[in-house]
């Protein structure tokens, strides 16, 4: 039986597939990979790997395990430049702080034999970034696998709060601003380096999601994966948004009786069922009960195991997309 869990889940299953000659080498996908990851990491075109894999095409996701032919041909890198004219009171180091650059790299491009620069003086600048507005006008940069938010600071806040808010270590804040101390103002304007992974997850999957009730009433934990949402045993599981049952079964001992559910922008999971109310194929509508709470493995306390991923697979905290009434 093939497990659509096996990417869900990241199982690894041994699956032998048969690949067109002339691979480079052969990647064994991961828990949480993509064909974008993966054309990423060894610089290729996502079409590349799709001409080397055949079997890919049409996949919605890659399952762990899985081997993947990586071909020879390299895509090449895009020499794109924008020009900048000096302003009175640039330095190198500020215009590429303001474009998401390396100053050593505009040197480099430049070919600059020292780090002066004239007003007037017109310089390349690697077009490696893109800007657009943000969520309540943040000025958001991207740059390979950062992504650069301009955030104001507000009363109250310290590099360190920041830092918090998003994820980022304050002194790396310090360094991106180049800042000499600690001490910030009300309405300065800082340049937050986000994980593009992160951001991606925080401010772009973010507002597609948005559940209005948890599939069960309880107490919850939170885990690495998901939650924990301790009730009755034989409670009623309900689905948390329209959509179509993916996988209902049993196959995963860690997992007891599980049912997926795939939605427009993500996926959810019910697991520890003391019974599957629903089959593989089925469409369901918000609130349709699923399923019966039943029993932890290895616990013996009555529980439901709640689990919200994005389409790539990457774990996303229920408790995030909750809306509070």
């Amino acid at each position: 039986m093939i497990l659509f869990t096996v990417l869900i889940l990241g199982i690894s299953l041994l699956v032998s597939e048969a690949f067109p000659a002339k691979c480079r080498t052969y990647y064994k996908v991961k828990p949480g990979d993509s064909l974008w990851k993966i054309a990423d990491r060894y610089n290729l075109y996502i079409r590349d790997i799709l001409r080397a894999n055949p079997k890919l095409r049409g996949k919605k996701y890659l399952k762990v395990g899985q081997r993947i032919c990586i071909p020879y041909k390299r895509r090449k890198k895009t020499k794109g430049y924008i020009i900048y004219r000096v302003k009175p009171g640039d330095t190198l180091e500020k215009i590429g702080r303001r474009f998401g650059v390396s100053w050593r790299e505009i040197k480099r491009v430049n070919g600059l034999k020292s780090n002066l620069i004239r007003v007037g003086q017109k310089l390349k600048i690697p077009k490696k970034v893109y800007t657009r507005k943000g969520k309540r006008g943040r000025r958001i940069r991207r740059s390979g696998d950062v992504i650069y938010i301009t955030y104001r600071v507000r009363r109250g806040d310290t590099l360190e709060k920041i830092g918090r808010r998003f994820g980022v270590s304050w002194k790396r804040i310090k360094r991106v601003n180049g800042l000499k101390s600690d001490v910030i103002r009300v309405g300065q304007r800082l340049k937050i380096p986000v994980p593009r992974t992160a951001f991606e997850r925080r401010y772009i999957r973010k507002h597609r999601i948005r559940l209005t009730f948890l599939p069960v009433e309880g107490k919850y934990k939170k885990g690495a994966k998901g939650i924990d949402i301790y009730a009755p045993c034989g409670e009623e599981v309900r689905v948390v948004d329209d959509g179509r049952v993916i996988y209902s079964g049993d196959d995963l001992t860690l997992y007891g009786n599980m049912i997926i559910v795939e939605h427009r922008h993500y996926l959810s999971i019910y697991a520890y069922n003391m019974k599957n109310l629903v089959e593989r194929g089925e469409k369901v509508s918000k609130g349709e009960v699923i399923g019966k709470v039943g029993v932890k493995p290895g616990t013996g306390r009555c529980a439901l195991h709640f689990e919200l991923r994005a389409k790539d697979g990457s774990v996303l905290n229920p408790l995030e997309y909750l809306v509070r009434k």
